[in-house]
């Protein structure tokens, strides 16, 4: 039985090519995150392009784990990124926070400073869905009062889950 070529599903012309590439993962959205040695499917015709992601429950948990574990206070992307890694709307996470949605806008677009205590309360929530060994609670005190630059994140695909490259 032979294997049907898989077609663009664009321009319904080009046979889709796999190569193994990095991809930066902006659909994540996150700006900094790359995918290392990912499956990438291109049409040659139109260049139309689809990432394979085994596992993505899996990947989304490593992304919130790297996330949590930045040693600045969040950014309005992270703070945006965990708040629907824990599959809540701005209004569940404005009652969780005990803020008005408003202001869960304003630290999602960064009109507002994400304040420490708040920072370190969402960093428990998703640390809570972790096992216990993922996140210790001394790495809340050392969490700095000021915004840093995001920190790369390149994962890549293993046989049974996803990893953090150790360059970081």
């Amino acid at each position: 039985m032979s294997k049907q070529p898989k077609m663009c599903r664009t321009c319904h012309e080009g046979e889709m090519k796999t190569t193994t590439e990095n991809h930066l993962y902006v659909e994540s959205g996150l700006p900094n995150v790359v995918l290392a040695g990912v499956d990438v499917r291109r049409c040659p015709k139109c260049g139309a392009f689809e990432v394979l992601l085994p596992r993505v429950a899996e990947l989304y948990r490593v992304i919130a784990n790297a996330v949590i574990h930045k040693p600045a206070r969040l950014s309005g992307a992270e703070v945006r990124f965990l708040r629907k890694h824990l599959g809540w709307s701005g209004a569940d996470f404005a009652a969780h926070m005990g803020v008005d949605p408003t202001t869960v806008s304003a630290w999602e677009n960064e009109r507002k400073p994400f304040g420490t205590s708040s920072d370190r309360l969402l960093r428990l929530m998703v640390a809570r869905q972790a096992s216990v060994e993922d996140y210790s609670l001394d790495e809340l005190t050392k969490i700095a009062d000021v915004q840093g630059p995001p920190r790369k994140l390149e994962i890549r695909p293993r046989e049974h889950g996803w990893q953090m490259s150790a360059s970081l």
